[in-house]
């Protein structure tokens, strides 16, 4: 059984109240930068990114700023950023779920 890269109770405060009731996580396929869950909320899901280590920490935060400032362009479809969120030692984004195209 796969380690559960994202516990609940570990989240941000400030990320679960912007949520509101998370219902459940589930993880896709992990890479090696950041752990990834999907959380599926009453409002919908969120995809929310968590990075440890100040290099892919640093990585994370200039991903949501360039999703923060990519969503002037038109035509061009990229998730939404919520919110960006730093600890003493993790840094955490969530991001708007988008859906596969077929």
């Amino acid at each position: 059984m796969q380690p559960i890269p994202i516990i609940v109770e570990e989240i941000p405060d400030s990320i679960k109240k912007y949520v509101k009731q998370i219902e459940k996580v589930t993880f896709p396929k992990q890479g090696c930068t950041s752990d990834v869950g999907i959380l599926h909320t009453a409002k919908g899901r969120y995809v929310l990114k968590r990075t440890k280590g100040e290099k892919y920490r640093k990585w994370l935060y200039k991903e949501y700023y360039v999703l923060k400032n990519i969503q002037a362009l038109t035509d061009f479809q990229s998730p939404r950023a919520y919110k960006f969120v730093q600890t003493a030692e993790q840094s955490w984004l969530l991001l708007e779920f988008l859906k596969e195209r077929r």
